[in-house]
């Protein structure tokens, strides 16, 4: 098949895994589905509200200041919440809660079937959902509420396709190729909704890990082996250096600023990478990393003060650069 023709197959798959990877960085981190059974455990007397409201702090369903906790993962800030107000007979404010439980959490992944606008929430005509020519053609505004849709819409369709075409200039059509690929979408995934939320949805990363452990089982030339019991080796040793040492490094912030300096998402994040990876590849996005955070927060801290910032996109822009040159790197290093 001509190379041509295949580059342009990847260009359009690109571009229709990106449409799918923009349903997933809108809906991750807004999913999370309350079932009937689920809510009715929350035990309490039905004699007066305050007991529901105690019940519901209690079982993890909202916070003191009544907002939904993140298990109910709907809305970006607590500012875009509606507080509860609960009010009158037990039962109705039970039901009033479990009614704003119900709707607020209804979002997944394949829930609604259909793609909506993120303003009006009206279903997108299929026609409107051509990956970047929709965008283009209605000039990047909904053709029903004519508020703007987001830039990163186009942006992420276009980016998928663009590093998909640059993984296979690299490695062609190989295991290495269609390996890299999905955890490349699983990178644009984490870095977008880490950019949002300041988190990585344990879909990405323990479904990640899942996958990388299969992956270098059935594909031990990923690991550079020949058999799948030396792949599973250094796939573990992968998991453990790259987990570990975020891990560690979080600890040990921990110890000096007397604060959180590390996510969780972000040890499992760099364990799913290693997994794939290996634990080489893993430390050396480890200690490449800092250096795109830290421009990146100092930066942040000059201009607007910001304490924290998102560190998974800079792990995956570590990951892609290894992805790439990681074998060059550790010559050079070696070398020296």
């Amino acid at each position: 098949m001509p190379d041509l023709i295949i580059k342009s197959m990847i260009v359009l798959f690109g571009c229709l895994i990106g449409s799918f990877l923009n349903v997933c960085i809108y809906r991750m981190p807004r999913s999370g589905k309350v079932t009937l059974d689920e809510f009715l455990k929350i035990s309490g007397s039905k004699e007066h509200a305050d007991k529901l409201w105690e019940d519901l702090i209690n079982s993890g369903y909202i916070d003191e200041d009544g907002y939904v906790e993140k298990k109910f993962k709907k809305l970006r800030k607590k500012a875009e919440v509606a507080k509860f107000e609960l009010t009158g007979s037990y039962e109705k404010s039970k039901k009033q809660v479990f009614k704003i439980l119900d709707e607020s959490c209804e979002l997944s992944i394949d829930k609604p079937r259909r793609s909506f606008c993120p303003n009006c929430h009206k279903q997108v005509l299929w026609y409107d959902n051509v990956p970047l020519l929709s965008y283009l053609s209605l000039g990047g505004k909904c053709r029903f509420c004519k508020k703007p849709i987001p830039f990163r819409y186009f942006f992420v369709e276009f980016i998928t396709a663009s590093l998909l075409l640059v993984l296979y200039s690299f490695f062609g059509l190989s295991v290495q190729f269609f390996t890299y690929g999905v955890l490349t979408c699983a990178l644009i995934v984490s870095t977008f909704v880490d950019f949002d939320f300041y988190i990585i949805p344990d879909e990405i990363t323990l479904g990640g890990l899942v996958v990388g452990i299969i992956l270098s089982l059935i594909f031990p030339q990923l690991h550079n082996v020949s058999t799948w019991s030396a792949s599973l080796v250094q796939c573990l040793l992968g998991i453990f250096a790259g987990g570990g040492s975020i891990y560690l490094i979080g600890r040990f912030g921990e110890i000096i600023f007397k604060k959180e300096s590390m996510g969780g998402g972000d040890v499992k994040f760099l364990a799913m990478i290693g997994s794939v990876l290996g634990w080489q590849m893993a430390l050396l996005i480890f200690f490449l990393a800092p250096f795109f955070g830290a421009a990146v927060g100092i930066f942040a801290k000059l201009t607007k003060g910001a304490e924290i910032i998102p560190y998974g996109p800079y792990l995956s822009l570590a990951t892609f650069l290894v992805i790439l040159w990681g074998h060059n790197m550790l010559k050079f290093l070696f070398y020296f």
